[in-house]
């Protein structure tokens, strides 16, 4: 695997104007690997050499789809996830050269983790209380954890109890050439 390259031809990577926030994985999006297991189970789900082959195929949102919360429905929640459970959720996703600020963003509830490339951006498990809501987290991923080409999210998300939700988006800029 390679580390992105985010230095252009003058300057330092830092003085590089950069592009607008490019979506590279939208809320809603299809065919995550998701297993639904006991809280605190699923330990190395996260490295990615871990065999998901049990995992099933999934579409975000994930959850439950009827409920007082707005994002409880069954258009948002298009795969099933039961409360009182951790939900772990993994998605590759290609990067090409010269990105930086990529951002992770998280609707959830209740609580979740993120990683990405098997290492935790999210400083452990993050609390949610009431409803979700798009953006209610958002992590930012240091540009020395990513690669040119794939790379991999990966997510444990909890509930607590009452109504599940979890959707993520993943978004990018690109450093801009001058000249």
């Amino acid at each position: 695997m390679f580390a992105l390259s985010t230095v252009g031809a003058l300057g330092s990577a830092a003085d590089a104007p950069t592009s607008a926030p490019t979506i590279v994985v939208p809320y809603g999006a299809s065919e995550y690997k998701y297993q639904v297991v006991p809280v605190d189970d699923g330990i190395g789900f996260e490295r990615p050499d871990f065999d998901d082959s049990a995992f099933g195929i999934g579409d975000a949102g994930f959850g439950t789809r009827e409920g007082y919360c707005e994002l409880n429905n069954p258009g948002d929640v298009r795969t099933e996830w039961p409360v009182e459970t951790d939900l772990l959720v993994r998605k590759t996703f290609e990067l090409p050269v010269g990105t930086t600020d990529v951002v992770v963003y998280v609707a959830v509830d209740n609580d979740v983790q993120v990683f990405i490339n098997g290492y935790d951006i999210s400083d452990g498990l993050q609390t949610h209380e009431g409803c979700p809501s798009l953006n209610s987290f958002s992590f930012a991923v240091p540009d020395s954890l990513l690669h040119v080409g794939t790379n991999l999210l990966t997510v444990r998300a909890r509930d607590r109890g009452g109504l599940a939700y979890l959707d993520l988006e993943v978004t990018r800029r690109a450093r801009l050439r001058l000249g």
